[in-house]
């Protein structure tokens, strides 16, 4: 049986990187984005008991400055059968993005 997680990732960091030209973000063939991520599991949780971090995947050859990207972080929610609690309190009113935003 599977183990459940669940996370953040920062939409205003993304879209940052993007624009950017970071080598973790390609255009497939079918004309979509796609993001390469790597996704590192703790050996203890940390102080907000986060399981694990999300960074962009950038390629083999990228320069340094591309690396470490962190975007994210994930934790286990559910260690049996039944689903997940929804973490956030209150509903929350999101900020308008850019219009220009490929995703």
């Amino acid at each position: 049986m599977g183990k459940m997680i669940t996370g953040s990732i920062c939409l205003t960091d993304l879209s940052n990187k993007y624009k950017e030209g970071h080598s973790a973000f390609t255009t497939g063939k079918n004309g979509k984005i796609y993001m390469s991520v790597l996704v590192w599991e703790n050996d203890e949780p940390d102080q907000y008991n986060n399981n694990f971090s999300v960074q962009l995947n950038p390629v083999k050859d990228a320069p340094d400055t591309e690396r470490k990207q962190y975007i994210g972080n994930l934790k286990y929610v559910a260690t049996n059968q039944q689903p997940a609690a929804n973490l956030h309190d209150k509903p929350t009113v999101l900020p308008e993005l850019d219009n220009d935003l490929p995703f």
